[in-house]
């Protein structure tokens, strides 16, 4: 399968496309009706992929819509407080350049919660076999 035809790369490119847009003309406009635009687009973008990924990668694997929403919720929660306190310390401590470190935690505080859940079903799936 060509990387290009792989749903989770064309939602993740998409959703970057889209962000980057809607994050210029924010800025260009200065109209802050395009704020939350910026901050759904930026906290959904890495889970949804994530979501989309796994239902590639194992389409067998039956998740139930209950259990997504706790992931989606817990995983949007936790990644905020996690990425909140280590960009704050990031920042303060290295100033303006680790931008890319600061992205770095806050895509990486956003699979706290959907690696753990997947990494527990697991364990119950191994544990019913």
């Amino acid at each position: 399968m060509s990387l290009l035809r792989r749903r989770w790369l064309q939602m993740l490119l998409s959703g970057i496309v889209l962000l980057v847009l809607v994050e210029r003309t924010l800025i260009a406009t200065s109209d802050p009706n395009y704020a939350p635009s910026v901050i759904l687009l930026g906290a959904f973008l890495v889970p949804v992929t994530f979501v989309t990924y796994l239902y590639e990668r194992l389409p067998s694997w039956d998740v139930s819509l209950p259990a997504l929403a706790v992931c989606f919720l817990w995983g949007g929660v936790l990644g905020t407080v996690v990425a909140g306190t280590l960009e704050f310390d990031v920042a303060r401590a290295l100033g303006f350049l680790p931008k890319l470190a600061i992205g770095l935690i806050e895509e990486s505080a956003k699979l706290i919660v959907p690696l753990g859940f997947t990494s527990w079903g697991a364990i119950v799936l191994r544990r019913r076999a």
